[in-house]
């Protein structure tokens, strides 16, 4: 899997971003439109801040989760409200096609379903062009988290976690949704994370991250970080 190590999350953030860039330019020209799905955290929401300034026709992106948690609307938790914020008073509010997660649904079965059959209609096969990641200090990725129920669904592309974590219980794309996108981009920083970086790269199937497909693809990362990696 490539690796591209830069000085600070800052620049991961901002690389991270200019690499999502040439891939929606890229796609777009060669079959009209761009699917890809997100994850939260710190550098992940200055990346997609930076992204929003570029100049780029997002009538013809179609972004998803990647994951969230089960609460309120609105609520500081949400992935979907730090997304919001992170793009606020940019154009890209009123010209994205974006997919939220129905977290708050009567029957969240149902409505993972729902997102998964959106997800197909969009790509036409399932496969999101590209899927950006983050990994926990634990080794989880998405919300495939060490222990729980989910990491054995192998016959949905959406599910809900079977356990609660920090909290809240999550709904998250699956290994075989993840697993058969084009293009994967890790994006892992901080100091904190050096020893679970080192495990994803050995292919470590102790954690959840280790088993995701590594093919198609590659990890932005800082030197913090990349401190532990043998």
């Amino acid at each position: 899997m490539e690796i591209r190590t830069f000085e600070s999350a800052d620049v991961v953030a901002t690389e991270a971003a200019l690499y999502i860039a040439d891939r929606i330019r890229e796609n777009i020209a060669k079959k009209g439109i761009f699917t890809m799905a997100i994850s939260g955290g710190r550098t992940p929401w200055a990346m997609i801040k930076e992204l929003a300034k570029a100049d780029l026709p997002w009538e013809k992106v179609f972004l998803f989760q990647v994951d969230e948690r089960i609460a309120p609307d609105a609520h500081p938790d949400r992935n979907l409200t730090q997304l919001f914020k992170a793009i606020e008073g940019s154009k890209l509010v009123l010209r994205l096609n974006l997919f939220p997660m129905r977290v708050n649904a009567e029957d969240l079965n149902e409505a993972c379903a729902e997102y998964e059959s959106h997800i197909n209609r969009m790509t036409g096969n399932g496969k999101l062009d590209l899927i950006h990641l983050g990994i926990g200090t634990d080794g989880h990725t998405a919300s495939l988290v060490p222990d729980d129920p989910i990491l054995e669904v192998m016959d949905k592309g959406v599910d809900i976690t079977g356990n609660t974590y920090q909290g809240r219980l999550r709904m998250s794309l699956t290994y075989p949704l993840i697993n058969q996108a084009e293009k994967i981009l890790w994006v892992i920083t901080g100091e904190e994370k050096a020893e679970m970086l080192d495990r994803l790269l050995h292919r470590d199937h102790a954690i959840p991250a280790g088993k995701i497909d590594q093919q198609h693809a590659l990890v932005f990362t800082e030197e913090l970080a990349a401190a532990k990696i043998k």
